[in-house]
């Protein structure tokens, strides 16, 4: 195809441009095709457009200006603009979209063995460095992994051990099962909706970031600094589950600089959110407010294995558990405490495991047979942890925030936030947490 070689220089120019963050002029790339090609330089830029989107994952945004030009926005937020090395090397972005797809329609888990033979398909081998993504075991099994794009773990109970992927929390905080899928079709040269089980699971998760996000603006009103609060909180809780350090300088990036007059009002907002749903402070770390980090109010260190391996914690409803049983004098039997539950749209399945037996286990919650009760009954009582950490006046603090708030909305705001286990059994997804 003779227009093969203009699409590659083309191609050049572009990740030249990517690389020095400027805009890609359109007079620039007529200088570089071949005078005989000029009249098809819409087909060469479509097919350069093309390669850099599924290749580097990069897409070409025409923008409104005097000089026609275009941005250069990568699909993912990887260092170094998608290098993974600074001042070295070819953008990654492309390969981990593909790798988020292969995970997608593996049912959100996929084995390493069906990892490699798709990757294997495309000419990429284990051991074999490619002249694009390098050595693909290590960016795969490591560099991805440490970034928190994927998660590699151990099949439980495999002998000899095997391995899989599923999607980091990095991941579901940058893209989405939608945006994935369009990748995947456009590769694909098709479009979403001829792969219906995936387009529907994609839909799914795409209503229920919608509901949450209805919850928020039910609780704050609906007034137009809603959805900065729900921008800065998806923010802070992806920070907390990578462990980041977070400043005040990239929330303002995340909110727009524009809404900068606002900003202690929608950080008032999004930390009184995170903190009644769940459980997290958000506390300044310098004088001036310019750097901050999350912590949880009861000093928990089983966080991951009470949020199922994930960082966001599922504690953020037991001080409202603590709370009910404070009220019902420092006791509260199993029906009154489904009762307060099924209020925030939480009933009998995962739920009960939670209550029963993650908290119980980790010492925030007793959980034993009223004496002398036949038939059997339960009651729940504070645990030896809670006692040591939440004291009553924790609790008082807590309920007078409640007090002080639309309790409908806080309502709507947990139930959309604990209420949903669908998610968890199709492959624990983390919808950007509201």
């Amino acid at each position: 195809d003779p227009l093969t070689k203009e699409v590659d220089t083309l191609v050049q120019l572009v990740l030249q441009t990517y690389k020095l963050k400027k805009l890609v002029i359109k007079e620039d790339m007529l200088k570089i095709v071949n005078k005989k090609y000029k009249s098809r330089f819409h087909e060469i830029l479509r097919r350069a457009s093309f390669s850099t989107e599924v290749v580097f994952g990069i897409d070409l945004k025409e923008i409104d200006s005097v000089k026609p030009s275009y941005a250069l926005v990568s699909k993912m937020d990887l260092p170094n603009d998608g290098r993974l090395s600074r001042g070295r090397g070819l953008p990654k972005t492309g390969v981990l979209m593909i790798l988020l797809g292969v995970i997608f329609m593996k049912g959100n888990c996929a084995s390493e063995e069906k990892i490699w033979e798709f990757l294997n398909k495309m000419r990429i081998f284990a051991g074999k460095r490619h002249f694009i993504f390098g050595e693909p075991r290590k960016l795969i099994t490591q560099d991805f992994v440490k970034l928190k794009y994927l998660e590699y773990r151990q099949v439980p109970n495999s002998d000899p051990p095997s391995y899989e992927f599923l999607w980091g929390p990095r991941a579901h905080a940058e893209t989405s099962k939608m945006k994935t899928l369009e990748f995947l079709a456009k590769i694909n040269d098709t479009v979403p909706s001829a792969l219906p089980s995936l387009c529907e699971e994609a839909l799914r998760v795409n209503k229920e970031k919608v509901r949450k996000y209805s919850a928020i603006m039910a609780f704050w009103g609906g007034d137009p600094l809603t959805r900065r609060v729900t921008m800065l909180l998806q923010f802070l809780l992806s920070k907390y589950e990578m462990r980041e350090h977070i400043t005040k300088g990239k929330m303002l990036k995340i909110i727009n600089k524009r809404y900068k007059e606002h900003f202690p009002e929608i950080l008032r907002r999004a930390s009184k959110c995170i903190e009644l749903v769940f459980g997290l402070d958000v506390k300044e770390v310098d004088s001036k407010g310019q750097s901050y980090t999350i912590v949880s109010k009861l000093e928990i260190t089983e966080e991951e294995k009470l949020s199922g391996g994930r960082g966001i914690p599922k504690t953020g409803i037991l001080m409202p558990l603590l709370s009910m049983i404070y009220k019902n004098g420092n006791r509260a039997t199993e029906e009154k405490m489904w009762e307060f539950l099924n209020v925030f749209g939480m009933y009998d399945g995962e739920p009960r495991k939670l209550i029963t037996k993650d908290l119980v286990q980790a010492k925030y919650l007793e959980y034993r047979q009223v004496p002398n009760s036949d038939p059997p009954r339960y009651e729940f009582l504070w645990g030896p942890e809670a006692q040591a950490e939440a004291s009553k006046t924790k609790v008082l603090e807590f309920l007078a925030k409640v007090k002080d708030t639309n309790s409908s909305a806080l309502q709507a705001l947990y139930k959309e936030t604990w209420g949903d286990e669908e998610e968890t059994a199709s492959g624990r997804e983390w919808a950007g947490a509201c």
